[in-house]
């Protein structure tokens, strides 16, 4: 009778047990689903500590954050943000910013793209893309290899870029660029006015009383005339772009 009841406890242990494990693997899957990680580029205490973040930050501000790495064997092989929509998570139709690290072998070389949905593509403006994106801990981070630390500066600038602002406005770049050149052009006439009185003062022989300046031959001679001209090809930005980045909602790479 006692072997009886035991097998019986023993069971429904194992049936408890099983339906514990079953309610948390949505839980688990959930929450695994912001940081797609399937080149290993972040270990198990980085991607649980990077999805807490994006979690958080997902909550705080009201927008979802998504982060994605992709081993890359060669230039042409891309991995753009409408591939994760297609394969990974559907969220084109939802507010959401979407990092993809690639990296490439080839070249020994990481880039980084953005991609923002819904509401992100308005409320982030391009010039706030740019800082964020040659932000220093975010470039230099993700450049360096590493990821952990540049993507946590990068979504947190990111999500506070939807809700606020980040990177100094257009108004208080103008009144300062306005403000130095300003100064720069009264320090430039200063010295010119300086300079100038400096050798008016310095002239102690007369010139005008003792020498005397009379023209006796004038002559033009042109033997040859050359024209050269240079052609000089357009920067292509400060900050640069990403071999990888392309598709839908794309904003920008480094």
């Amino acid at each position: 009778m006692k072997t009886s009841v035991l097998k019986k406890s023993m069971a429904l242990g194992l049936i408890l047990l099983c339906l514990a494990v079953c309610l948390t693997l949505p839980l688990s899957a959930a929450e695994s689903e912001r940081v797609y990680d399937p080149s290993d580029m972040l270990n198990a205490t980085e991607a649980a500590e990077l999805t807490a973040l994006l979690n958080r930050l997902s909550t705080e501000h009201g927008v979802e954050m998504y982060l994605a790495t992709y081993l890359a064997k060669g230039p042409y092989d891309d991995f753009y943000g409408d591939d994760y929509c297609h394969r990974v998570k559907d969220i084109e139709d939802t507010d959401a910013v979407l990092l993809v690290v690639t990296y490439e072998r080839l070249n020994d070389t990481y880039y980084y793209d953005m991609y923002t949905y819904g509401e992100a593509n308005y409320a982030i403006s391009q010039k706030e893309v740019n800082y964020i994106l040659d932000d220093y801990d975010v470039y230099d981070n993700l450049k360096g290899g590493h990821v952990y630390d540049g993507c946590e500066a990068f979504f947190t600038l990111s999500a506070e870029a939807f809700t606020g602002r980040v990177g100094m406005a257009w108004s208080v770049i103008i009144f300062l660029s306005a403000a130095i050149s300003v100064g720069i052009a009264f320090a430039v006439r200063g010295a010119v006015i300086a300079v100038y009185r400096k050798k008016k003062a310095s002239v102690d022989y007369p010139l005008d009383r003792y020498a005397k300046l009379e023209l006796t031959h004038e002559s033009d001679s042109f033997v040859r005339e050359y024209t050269t001209r240079t052609y000089s090809p357009r920067s292509s930005g400060s900050g640069g772009g990403s071999r990888h980045g392309g598709g839908g909602g794309h904003r920008g790479g480094r």
